[in-house]
């Protein structure tokens, strides 16, 4: 049997990290608002646009209401002179200039739907204030759309705004790999599936990309996404490819419930999704399945699936 070295096992942790923990510039954008209510900082940011035209705008701690910042020009990092910054981007950041100082705001993905924005403002007024820092966790606010009779959330309910986390990818040449003993799914340069040493599902999800020309691959929730779903140039993908293992549901009927303390999408007494303890996680994905018209959730290798993906 081949011994694999330390420094081998680190290479391949580092690249399965680089594969896996890309953060995409979609992470960033939406509306956030600081953790702490009570904070005498920061208080809400607005992230829009894309890798080569962001936006960002802040709000900061003031009496009556808060202090509008204005909309400045902020820009992503990535981790190296050739990333492709819509899919890779790790950082963004932005200046605000007032009359009186200079404040960099510098914000990082912090696990799901959360971000950390460490703050450094330099007064440029001659004051003698000392420049400071500070460093604020911020959570992703859904926004709600006009209420419409859907039942599931409620007798009256509401469908978040849907912000979608999907990268694209050519199913034309997508292939099967093995990276130091791992069967994985890439395009060029970029992993998209790992299965581990399971050869086969490997094979067998490629031909399910490509038999239905799969062109994203989305998240809700990430670097830990809690629910996936791959698309067709930004449609469900539909029809039935023989020997797939699926499980039907009603998106007319399905509801987000919580049971025994964990979110779950149920469709009568079938459980179809769990998000754990992640409840905007899972009326983000109600509100998708609702969007597609999904109809069927399908698996390669049960019970523990190496891929999933769902269609009309």
């Amino acid at each position: 049997m081949k011994r694999i070295t330390i420094p081998t096992l680190l290479a391949i942790v580092l690249f399965l990290c680089q594969s896996l923990s890309y953060a995409a510039v979609s992470q960033f954008t939406g509306t956030w608002k600081n953790s702490d209510p009570n904070t005498g900082g920061v208080t809400k940011l607005t992230i829009s646009g894309n890798a080569n035209s962001l936006k960002m705008r802040a709000w900061g701690k003031c009496h009556p209401q808060d202090c509008d910042w204005g909309e400045v020009s902020a820009y992503a990092y990535a981790s190296g002179v050739s990333s492709n910054l819509e899919q890779n981007a790790n950082t963004v950041s932005a200046i605000f200039t007032t009359g009186f100082s200079q404040t960099q705001v510098i914000v990082k993905p912090l696990g799901s739907n959360r971000l950390r924005a460490d703050v450094y403002t330099r007064f440029t007024d001659g004051s003698g204030r000392s420049n400071y820092s500070a460093s604020y966790t911020f959570n992703k606010q859904l926004i709600v759309g006009p209420i419409a009779p859907i039942g599931p959330i409620g007798p009256i309910g509401t469908l978040p705004a849907i912000q979608e986390d999907c990268i694209p990818f050519n199913p034309a040449t997508a292939t099967v790999k093995n990276i130091d003993g791992r069967w994985t799914i890439v395009d060029g340069d970029h992993l998209m599936f790992n299965f581990g040493d399971k050869r086969m599902e490997a094979i067998k999800a490629l031909g399910i990309i490509k038999y239905y020309r799969m062109n994203s691959s989305c998240f809700v929730g990430r670097p830990d996404a809690s629910f996936q779903y791959l698309l067709v140039n930004g449609r469900a993908p539909q029809g039935a490819m023989p020997g797939e293992d699926c499980v039907a549901f009603n998106p007319n009927t399905i509801e987000v419930k919580n049971i025994g303390g964990r979110w779950k999408i149920v469709d009568g007494s079938h459980w179809v999704f769990d998000f754990e303890g992640k409840e905007d996680e899972a009326r983000q994905a109600f509100a998708i399945i609702k969007k597609y018209g999904f109809t069927r959730s399908c698996f390669v290798g049960r019970p523990d699936p190496s891929f999933q993906y769902l269609r009309k």
